[in-house]
């Protein structure tokens, strides 16, 4: 009797017992062992047994080649032993508990098939309990300066824009400041601002000038043109 035992990496998959004299491997459904994976031929290679001399193993001019113990092998029969190692595409098919002997009568018409599909073949766990998501820390934009000042905004959006322009969220107020002139959005628990004015403006993060995103912090100043802001975010404990 021969034991194959189809793994994929270092996982262990499938074992199965395969009794017939001769055991073809492939994609195709009408295969002993099939391989449900598109690198693998629909006829790839074949295990037979010769009386009295064991079992050998071919390529069957497969597109990805059959591998015996890491050497490339070709159509023509080579032997197997026990603790052998064929390889094909990334799955490993280990040869065990290999005899020379013949099967039994009641053996030889055992049809034994393994078929092999990656999705389907890991053991059944419960599904993993979703984590409650996280409340948003939504920040505030209290102004220092600038006509609003002292007035404090909410931010609530995923994209929050500053500008000249009544139709942006939050006003700022100075000369060449566009609209609009910067935006603030969020990605996952973070808050970004990006400068999205002309080079006659600057839109300053702490006194510097930003241009591409630029992660905002508790207590940062934010410039643009005669407005400035401070950026406050809740802590994660406090989060209405």
């Amino acid at each position: 009797m021969v034991k194959l035992i189809l793994k994929l990496k270092e996982t262990q998959n499938e074992e199965f017992a395969l009794e017939k004299a001769q055991i073809n491997i492939g994609r195709d459904k009408e295969n002993d062992v099939v391989i449900d994976n598109i690198a693998v031929s629909g006829k790839h290679a074949l295990i037979r047994r010769k009386e009295g001399k064991g079992y050998f193993i071919r390529d069957l001019n497969s597109s990805n080649g059959t591998f015996l113990n890491g050497t490339q092998i070709d159509t023509q029969d080579h032997p197997l032993t026990d603790g052998a190692v064929i390889g094909i595409a990334k799955f490993e098919i280990r040869v065990k508990e290999i005899s020379p002997q013949a099967p039994s009568p009641a053996q030889e018409h055992v049809e034994a098939k393994m078929i092999f599909e990656a999705a389907q073949r890991k053991p059944a766990t419960d599904p993993p309990v979703p984590a409650e998501p996280k409340p948003i820390r939504w920040p505030v934009l209290s102004a220092t300066k600038g006509p609003d000042k002292g007035k404090e905004y909410k931010i609530t959006k995923e994209v929050t824009l500053l500008g000249k322009d009544p139709e942006n969220d939050i006003p700022a107020e100075g000369w060449f400041v566009s609209s609009p002139q910067a935006k603030i959005f969020r990605r996952g628990e973070r808050f970004y601002i990006s400068h999205l004015g002309g080079f006659l403006s600057a839109t300053k993060v702490n006194g510097i000038g930003i241009k591409d995103d630029h992660i905002l912090k508790n207590k940062d100043q934010l410039e643009i043109g005669n407005s400035g802001f401070v950026f406050t975010q809740a802590p994660a404990e406090h989060t209405d």
